[in-house]
């Protein structure tokens, strides 16, 4: 007697756990297309996926290359290889102007921080030889924490005002010694906002630059808000605007001038910023000043 398994076999039929899978992974995508909700969620646990992979893959890179002696690749080649097979797997591109000055070492770049789409970007553009600089909460991090503390990242406690200046301090001390770089986010946090705009700028970079006497790289992300918006659930993708500036000598400034300096390079950048950003609708109502604003105030309570 024929069984049922051959009947099947022999007509083509396909498993039914598959056949559920595909209905399921054609559903998403199809409703991906037409709903930003959905949209978001897709692309969401894509990039969390990618981020384990990849938070694996680096500390595995971590390891090796500090055996070999190259430990001042490992953030390069984990980055870079993150935001290589990442950033088109949520549709993610980037235009990227003054690359050339990528090459500056040693130097402390500095970048502006919006969201969660900044790994990518720093898959884009993380330099050879820099570290860098983190919240110390990071370093309790499965995995990440691991891969960081290979990498030489620089952890601060902002709750710890004296511990921050010593570790900025020592950062200071081992970029001259080992002729490496740092890179840092200098509004200390996810500005999340609408429109074309900087969160104020905390000195620990320029203190950085000034003790070490290294140039500071500034490099400007365009606003990407109307690509990816957690608070209005988008993350519909697009190819997003980078700008590495010319590096910035800070040789004869002293100490006492990093509040200039400070106040030049974020008006720089805000220029920088304001001409990259295309023009586009905000996702906020006719207030969007109003509540950029407000959440500055908010942040920096």
């Amino acid at each position: 007697m024929i069984s049922f398994e051959e009947i099947r076999m022999s007509l083509g039929v396909v498993p039914a756990k598959p056949l559920v899978i595909a209905i399921i992974i054609g559903a998403l995508y199809t409703g991906s297309r037409i709903n930003n909700k959905i949209q978001f969620g897709v692309r969401s646990f894509i990039s969390l996926i990618f981020l384990l992979i990849f938070s694996a893959y680096g500390s595995l890179i971590a390891i090796i290359f500090s055996i070999i002696g190259k430990r001042g690749l490992i953030n390069y080649v984990t980055a870079r290889s993150y935001g290589f097979i990442a950033s088109p797997a949520v549709g993610i591109s980037f235009k990227l102007q003054g690359e050339e000055y990528l090459n500056t070492r040693p130097a402390v770049f500095i970048c502006n921080h919006q969201a969660a789409v900044d790994l990518l970007v720093l898959g884009r553009i993380f330099p050879k030889h820099c570290v860098v600089v983190g919240k110390a909460s990071l370093r309790f991090i499965p995995l990440l924490g691991m891969f960081m503390s290979l990498g030489h990242a620089v952890f601060l406690d902002r709750k710890n005002h004296g511990s921050a200046v010593q570790a900025l301090t020592n950062a200071a001390e081992e970029i001259k010694k080992q002729n490496t770089s740092v890179f840092i986010f200098p509004e200390g946090t996810r500005a999340r906002l609408q429109e074309a705009d900087l969160l104020p700028f905390k000195k620990g970079a320029f203190h950085m630059a000034v003790q070490a006497k290294i140039p500071i790289v500034p490099i400007v992300v365009a606003n990407y808000s109307n690509y990816y918006n957690s608070k209005h659930k988008i993350f519909r993708g697009g190819e997003i605007n980078i700008k590495v500036l010319p590096p910035i000598d800070v040789s004869d400034i002293s100490i006492d001038q990093i509040d200039t300096l400070t106040n030049s390079t974020r008006e720089l950048m805000l220029k920088t910023l304001k001409e990259i950003t295309p023009s586009h609708p905000t996702q906020n109502n006719n207030n969007s000043k109003t509540s950029i604003t407000n959440e500055k105030i908010k942040q920096h309570k």
